[in-house]
């Protein structure tokens, strides 16, 4: 290989390494909005056209090429129709799997915040502090503020796992500085400033 080609070979690599990414030259990925037939399955759940917005929701949940937060989205709302018996039995185990599905692989905070908080009631009859743990931190990650609070408050409590206090703390008051109202009362129920007043 000649010493110009070989140049220009390290020249196009580099230039391609140092090459920002998709999203660094576009912003971060825009979530496509409900399009007419989850719009039409909203509209049914709020008239009790139960039948149409499953078969909707269903169709959407199930449509892995579409982006993964309208999926995701869908399958959360199918979970709330499944949860509440909005059309067919009440299914606990139903909603779990698809409140999973959209919490862990959609990225659906809304669905982790909603499971989170059945298993650690035990709404659905299984008491499940480590599962809600879990379910907690997953939202937490994908920054809801409530997730933030309610993996805290189980971290500083000990519930469902090791007590870690500092951590526990550290996550209540951030969530209460971002607005989070129930994560104050917990910084001030468990005596500690809620960061606000610092």
């Amino acid at each position: 290989m000649t010493p110009r080609i070989l140049l220009i070979l390290t020249a196009v690599i580099a230039a391609i390494a140092l090459a920002p990414s998709a999203s660094a030259q576009f912003g971060r990925e825009q979530v496509a909005k409900p399009d007419a037939d989850e719009l039409y399955a909203d509209r049914a759940v709020k008239r009790g056209w139960y039948d149409d917005a499953r078969e909707r929701y269903s169709a959407a949940c199930e449509d892995q090429s579409r982006q993964t937060a309208v999926w995701a989205r869908n399958c959360r709302k199918l979970a709330d129709m499944e949860r509440k018996g909005q059309g067919a039995k009440q299914d606990y185990d139903a909603a779990r799997k698809l409140y999973d599905r959209a919490c862990f692989d959609g990225r659906n905070d809304e669905a982790c915040m909603q499971q989170a908080y059945t298993s650690f009631k035990g709404v659905d009859g299984n008491e499940d502090w480590p599962y809600a743990r879990k379910l907690y931190k997953q939202a937490c990650d994908l920054d809801n503020q409530k997730g933030c609070a309610g993996y805290g408050s189980m971290l500083y409590r000990g519930q469902g796992g090791a007590m870690k206090r500092d951590e526990g703390k550290s996550l209540i008051q951030k969530a209460c500085e971002a607005g989070d109202e129930w994560a104050c009362d917990r910084a001030r129920g468990f005596g500690f400033p809620d960061r606000r007043s610092l």
